[in-house]
């Protein structure tokens, strides 16, 4: 009789212990992580902000897409002041807009990149702290990414009047330094410059590491027939990252060979019993392609062709000759192009006598 006493306790005790309801707990809501600012810093009348977009919840786990970020600004308040509560939303970036302000190189995905003028923000000692907040597809904001602060200050204006001359071997380009700074007062005198360049549509690259100390600089490489994109900025100060100036107005510049090569030089003659031997010395532009001779009777008028296709080597046998006759010959060089340069100094030489 004991035994089903107990399994019928047991069977009590089992039912009223599932029956026993607990907390209800609220349910789980999935919050995008903040993005991440990696740098904040002003260029001449602008702010350029770089952050990374976020790839996942608070929880871990993987955020299927973000919908738009949200660049807010204020000025700096008192230590601990809340900061939603005195800043506002300065520009909003949608995910359609993501292609066009992404890092692609160099950095990783979901970089971005945006430029904000400051326009009165310039006032003399106002200091402003930036802080961004992503949306996900289902409306759910992320908290503040870790703010950022800086204080504007009175840069110069982009150089001005960048232009370009096209030589053989450098697009050398050239530049004036602007005399005023972005809130109409006299320009500070820069440290030096930075030139950029861009092919065709690709990003804009500094040209040299350190600063260009004149207004002048010589591209020395650079491919004929390829179009390039130049800009040059003012640097107040050399440090990381530079304190520097906007981007002067954009020059676009291609490049067309138009410079023949120079005269070959050190022709001489040897002549033989039927024919004149001619060698000179090989010419030392990269572009050269080859050699075309040339030859008139003395006392005679034009020079006449003698090879209808270039010539590689730097000598050429002439047979055509008749003897009692004397020739000035001379050589011009081509280069890839089709450039021809001017004729190479005349030597005249005839057939050798025969001894009897």
């Amino acid at each position: 009789m004991k035994r089903p006493r107990v399994a019928l306790l047991a069977a009590l005790l089992c039912l009223w212990g599932c029956g026993k309801k607990g907390a209800i707990l609220p349910p789980l809501v999935r919050v995008p992580n903040p993005p991440e600012i990696l740098s904040l810093l002003q260029r001449g009348a602008h702010i350029i902000l770089e952050w990374a977009n976020p790839s996942t919840y608070a929880d871990g786990r993987p955020l299927p897409g973000v919908a738009r970020v949200e660049v807010w600004r204020a000025d700096a308040g008192p230590e601990g002041a809340a900061f939603e509560s005195r800043a506002s939303i300065l520009a909003v970036v949608r995910r359609s807009e993501f292609p066009r302000f992404r890092i692609d190189e160099g950095m990783p995905p979901g970089t971005m990149r945006l430029s904000l003028a400051l326009g009165s923000d310039l006032s003399a000692g106002r200091a402003l702290v930036f802080g961004l907040r992503a949306v996900d597809t289902e409306q759910r904001k992320s908290p503040f990414s870790a703010l950022r602060g800086v204080r504007p200050k009175p840069l110069p204006l982009p150089p001005l009047g960048l232009k370009a001359d096209i030589g053989p071997d450098a697009v050398t380009l050239y530049w004036e330094p602007s005399r005023e700074n972005i809130d109409g007062s006299p320009a500070v005198e820069p440290a030096g410059f930075r030139v950029f360049r861009a092919e065709g549509d690709g990003p804009l690259r500094p040209l040299t590491v350190s600063l260009v100390g004149e207004t002048t600089y010589h591209d020395r490489e650079f491919t004929f027939g390829r179009t390039y994109r130049y800009v040059v900025r003012a640097v107040v100060a050399a440090e990381e990252p530079p304190v520097e100036s906007d981007d002067s107005p954009v020059l676009e510049v291609t490049p067309r060979d138009i410079f023949p090569p120079a005269p070959p030089a050190g022709l001489t003659t040897l002549p033989g019993e039927d024919f004149i031997s001619l060698v000179w010395d090989p010419g030392i532009e990269k572009d050269l392609a080859g050699y075309r001779v040339w030859r008139r009777e003395e006392g005679s008028g034009d020079f006449r062709l003698l090879n209808t296709d270039l010539l590689s080597e730097t000598s050429f046998i002439d047979r055509a000759v008749e003897k009692g006759k004397r020739y000035e010959y001379a050589i011009s060089a081509e280069d890839r192009a089709g450039n021809r340069s001017r004729l190479s100094d005349g030597v005249f030489d005839s057939l050798r006598t025969t001894r009897s």
